[in-house]
């Protein structure tokens, strides 16, 4: 086997690492929500959100901080990727002043809030969570990057008896079976234009071996969190 050959198909394994972390989420995603019918929702018109929040980790999407409030009795603060996990707040940096936002939360209600502002902080900055009926969505900037914090805040402006939304039901999506069949696909593209013949059965044996490794980890769902230590781990050594 060639040196080249050694490299391309370590770049596979990192770039499996990448489909891991999305194929681990729609797989994680359909047992943190599976037969629960009172989970909150956060309802974006102006950007397509709608979806389910959990109270277990970031990973499983978009997160309310346990430290703040419930919607309707003080600062409520949740969490999102813009990369990976879904994307919820892929386009969180499109609101702008007087867009609208809805919280459906079981046991509270609907509670509507109007986009104020928005602003960027370092990584390392630190919210309070008494800061009056306010909403603020949190994700990383810029896009693709952890550098930067970007923050929506939005002031509460009503609230009416619960009424629940209709959230995505990812379980019933085959999203990780997509990310699953692209990986193959760009596998199979990369054996057959690869120039070095003699390595490209090597080459092939590696696409189908992780191939099987990301369905094992769709049956068999690994923290996401977990995985991208490790690619942190490699970029790191890489000098990234």
């Amino acid at each position: 086997m060639k040196f080249s050959t050694f490299f391309v198909i370590l770049g596979l394994i990192i770039i499996s690492l990448y489909f891991l972390v999305e194929v681990s989420y729609y797989a994680s995603a359909e047992t943190v929500l599976e037969n629960k019918t009172d989970v909150p929702t956060l309802l974006i018109p102006k950007i397509n959100v709608n979806q389910s929040i959990n109270n277990k980790s970031i990973s499983y999407g978009i997160y309310h901080e346990p430290k703040s409030s419930k919607p309707g009795y003080g600062t409520t603060i949740l969490f999102g990727h813009r990369t990976f996990h879904g994307s919820p707040f892929l386009n969180l940096d499109k609101l702008q002043k007087g867009d609208k936002i809805t919280l459906s939360w079981p046991g509270i209600g609907n509670v509507e809030y109007t986009v104020e502002k928005s602003f960027i902080v370092p990584a390392s900055y630190r919210m309070s969570v008494d800061q009056g009926k306010t909403l603020f969505l949190i994700t990383c900037y810029p896009l693709g990057s952890s550098k930067e914090r970007m923050i929506i805040q939005a002031n509460q402006t009503r609230m009416y008896p619960f009424q629940a939304i209709k959230t995505e039901d990812t379980s019933k999506k085959p999203y990780a079976f997509i990310f699953i069949g692209l990986f193959l696909t760009l596998g199979l593209i990369l054996n057959y234009a690869y120039p070095v013949k003699e390595d490209k059965i090597i080459l092939f044996i590696a696409t189908i071996a992780l191939t099987l490794f990301l369905l094992f980890g769709y049956f068999f769902p690994v923290p996401a969190d977990q995985v991208e230590y490790y690619l942190s781990a490699i970029n790191s050594f890489f000098g990234g």
